[in-house]
């Protein structure tokens, strides 16, 4: 592996977790020093290992696990373990939306809050990849869809969210 090769990948990796977007869901409890996974069921680590196998594959599929984890500062098995444990959360995540699809619950009428959400979410990826406007502009942007979607999320946490509108 080149120098070229690792400061790309690093360079990239960094890219992307100080990305907005990325920051909404993986901020930095200041007294842990961890990330929060209210909001995504990947830790900031395991997303982490995922970003550099995803951007090593672009840049050098060849290289090995070995590589990868020193990439992350990490042993060759650790590296991998995280690896699969990302993965592996990522397929629960997919198989919940499927089951949630099979039972008819994402075209519900009662989940409507749930549409609107994910309409949010993808008007605020959007607004992250506009480049026609100020870093400021596209900051109070960005604000402003972060705390429509938290506000929402919280309403949508309660337990009557999912309750049948005709009782």
């Amino acid at each position: 592996m080149s120098n070229k090769e690792i400061r790309d990948i690093k360079l990239r990796v960094k890219e992307i977790q100080e990305n907005p977007i990325i920051k909404l869901f993986f901020e930095d409890d200041k007294s842990t020093g961890k990330g929060s996974k209210e909001w995504t069921n990947l830790t900031k680590i395991q997303l982490e290992t995922l970003i550099v196998d995803l951007i090593t594959d672009e840049i050098n599929p060849k290289l090995g696990y070995l590589e990868r984890g020193k990439l992350r500062g990490v042993t060759k098995r650790s590296f991998y373990r995280t690896l699969e444990q990302a993965r592996l959360n990522l397929i629960r995540a997919i198989f919940t939306i499927m089951v949630a699809s099979f039972l008819n619950i994402i075209d519900s009428p009662r989940l409507s809050d749930f549409n609107e959400l994910s309409q949010n979410f993808l008007d605020l990826v959007t607004i992250n990849n506009l480049e026609n406007q100020t870093p400021e502009e596209k900051e109070k942007w960005i604000k402003i869809y972060t705390k429509m979607i938290f506000d929402n999320v919280q309403n949508l946490k309660k337990q009557t969210a999912l309750a049948n509108q005709d009782k």
